[in-house]
């Protein structure tokens, strides 16, 4: 299952594709997951150009689940996790709020660079 969203502004032409269906495994714990969201991002390149392009994030039900912007929406998936069809009135504002979130969030540069040099240290 598959559902575009706009933000609604009208100068926004923007997409946000969710998909229940075919998800990839969690990139922290390598779990199934249960919702991917693309969407468009942008980032300004050394010269100050912007570079558009699409971000994706994924909901996992168990990384997540403490998340005050993510446990609501792993709340309506079943155990199986699968979406309930006659939750898709609730699914859409609990997804846009998740998604938003994650489009807000961003690298913490100062534990990166702490996690290269214990690798580098061959200490992680």
């Amino acid at each position: 299952m598959s559902k575009v969203a706009s933000t609604g502004e009208p100068y926004d032409l923007e997409e946000i594709v969710l998909n229940v269906g075919e998800t990839p495994l969690c990139p922290s714990c390598s779990r199934p997951t249960i919702l991917l969201a693309r969407y468009p991002h942008s980032w300004r390149n050394n010269k100050g150009g912007t570079i558009s392009g699409f971000r994706e994030s994924v909901l996992c039900r168990v990384c997540d689940r403490d998340d005050p912007a993510a446990a609501p929406l792993v709340a309506l998936f079943e155990r199986d996790g699968s979406f309930p069809a006659d939750k898709l009135d609730v699914f859409g504002p609990l997804a846009a709020v998740w998604v938003e979130n994650r489009r807000n969030t961003t690298v913490d540069e100062g534990l990166l660079n702490e996690q290269e040099r214990l690798w580098r240290g061959g200490e992680l």
